[in-house]
């Protein structure tokens, strides 16, 4: 079942998820739907690589990450419950980010190059993986958002920011753009939820 997406200015993506104690068929069904939810959302310019369960309103540890970033025809996933990251490397590397819930919009934002991760699988087993370049990037952004945190809060200033053109080319842009600006304004992450 397709779900609807979570998109800013909704205040539930600055929900922190909690920790999933049981895999049960409603979690299953819900990584389905996730899955289906991001190859809904795929079009011409854009590609879902992963979601997030608060993006779909659930604030629960769990997220899809897509099997294959390079191959767009390449619709397998891979579902993580309880995710969590064990070390981060020093270097940092600046790419472009976007994300389903901050639609048209894309920034630069520094991530580690490469993680150490953890998880559990939907049949409750464990995975350990190293994960390097756009796939560490993937993974993070994804802790971030069940952290309540999108990448529109690492943003500096106009400069980082990319807006995805009529032609879905990105263009820079010359101010924050009101629906970042007043998100980041009035809903800032809270370590309280």
């Amino acid at each position: 079942m397709i779900r609807q997406l979570v998109t800013i200015p909704d205040a539930v993506l600055r929900l922190k998820s909690k920790r999933i104690g049981l895999v049960d068929e409603a979690i299953k069904e819900l990584a389905a739907d996730m899955i289906a939810t991001t190859l809904d959302w795929d079009h011409d310019s854009e590609f879902g690589a992963a979601l997030a369960a608060i993006q779909v309103g659930n604030p629960i540890k769990l997220t899809v990450i897509r099997n294959n970033f390079d191959d767009a025809s390449d619709k397998s996933f891979v579902s993580f419950i309880n995710p969590k990251v064990l070390q981060v490397s020093r270097q940092r590397v600046v790419d472009i980010e976007g994300c389903l819930s901050v639609p048209g919009y894309y920034a630069r934002i520094p991530r580690p190059k490469s993680i150490k991760i953890s998880a559990e699988t939907l049949d409750g087993d464990p995975i350990k993986l190293n994960l390097e370049g756009f796939a560490a990037r993937v993974f993070m952004h994804e802790i971030d958002h069940m952290q309540g945190k999108l990448f529109v809060d690492y943003i500096n200033g106009p400069d980082d920011v990319l807006e995805l053109d009529s032609e879905g080319k990105l263009q820079p842009v010359t101010v924050i753009p009101d629906v970042i600006r007043n998100f980041r304004a009035n809903h800032q992450p809270n370590a309280n939820n």
